[in-house]
């Protein structure tokens, strides 16, 4: 794992990477993608339904920002958008929970410190 790369969120980055896990104890498979930031947010539903925008799942985004998705059904656009996250799953590293394990004492540290400032609404 590349943990804290540059392109990436310090605050957002190490908040987020201290719960992995517990998704992983939980049987979750989780993938990095590591070429460089995404920031869409994606989501295909058993190939018939799906949505792409700028929404993230928190109650800051719900509540507080201007956030938009376009939701579809278009068979030949929810087949290419699940192209595409297989080509960026192909592309990305898969976190186990042996190698998350492993993260040293500054990157639980940099967990701790950014896990204060998690909520920001």
């Amino acid at each position: 794992m590349r943990w804290g790369r540059p392109r990436f969120n310090w605050l957002a980055r190490y908040n987020s990477t201290r719960l992995y896990g517990a998704l992983l104890t939980r049987g979750i498979n989780l993938y990095e993608y590591n070429r460089t930031m995404l920031h869409q947010k994606t989501m295909v539903v058993d190939g018939q339904w799906a949505t792409i925008g700028t929404t993230n799942f928190d109650n800051r985004s719900f509540a507080l920002n201007e956030e938009s998705n376009v939701s579809f059904t278009e068979r030949s656009l929810v087949e290419a958008l699940q192209g595409a996250f297989e080509a960026d799953r192909k592309a990305s590293e898969r976190i186990t929970i042996a190698r998350w394990k492993q993260r040293g004492v500054w990157t639980r540290a940099q967990e701790v410190v950014a896990s204060v400032f998690q909520e920001q609404a």
